[in-house]
Order: structure tokens, then sequence, then C-alpha cells
């Protein structure tokens, strides 16, 4: 299995995993900070748009590969407000963005040290 068609497997894998936990009835695990849930969406939308750069880049622009991983950000707040159990956060939906600028941004300044 080629190095390309790993990352495409660990990408779509990780979607999976995002939507299922996503879905999912919350538990509340022990809070250190108020702000903590914020940032494991930050950190997880980041890994996801990394994963998606190694997967896809090639043949994606990261413009487009941040807006439609933003879009399924969307599209799971949406879902989550629309079962029993979980509500959707438009600030869980900024720091999923959050995350996406952040890798983006470092991504695309690699190499461009003096």
């Amino acid at each position: 299995m080629s190095l390309q068609a790993r990352f495409k497997f660990f990408f779509w894998t990780a979607i999976l995993a995002v939507a299922i936990l996503s879905l999912l009835p919350i538990i509340v695990p022990h809070e250190l900070v108020s702000w903590q849930d914020k940032v494991h969406h930050s950190v997880a939308y980041g890994l996801l748009f990394l994963l998606a750069i190694c997967a896809y880049g090639y043949r994606f622009t990261l413009w487009r590969i941040g807006v439609v991983l933003a879009l399924f950000g969307l599209l799971m707040e949406i879902a989550q407000s629309m079962t029993a159990y979980r509500y959707g956060d438009p600030l869980d939906f900024l720091a999923n963005i959050s995350g996406i600028l952040l890798v983006g941004i470092a991504y695309s300044l690699r190499g461009r040290r003096s």
C-alpha cells in the first residue's frame, strides 16, 4: 500500500470516527478549563485537515479541502442539534474552523524560513 493510500485510509477512518463521536450521547469528562472542548474541536479538525492535505493535497487546493472540512463540521453541528441528547454549538463550529486555519497557515508557511 502506497503512502498516499495509507493517508487516505487514515483520513477516512478519522472522518468516520469524528462523525460517530459527534453523534454519540455526551460523556461529560472532567474539564480542567471551561474551553477545553473548544481545544478538542480545534485539534481534531486541524488533524483532519492535515490528513486531508497528505491524502488529497496533490489533487485539490488547500482552500477547497479546508472549505469541505468546514462544511463537514457545520453538518456535524446541525446533526447534533437534531438529536435529543446533543446540541449544535456555533462556538464549536468556530473552533473547528480555527483548527483548519491554524494548520493551513502553518502548512502554507513551511519552507518560507529566511
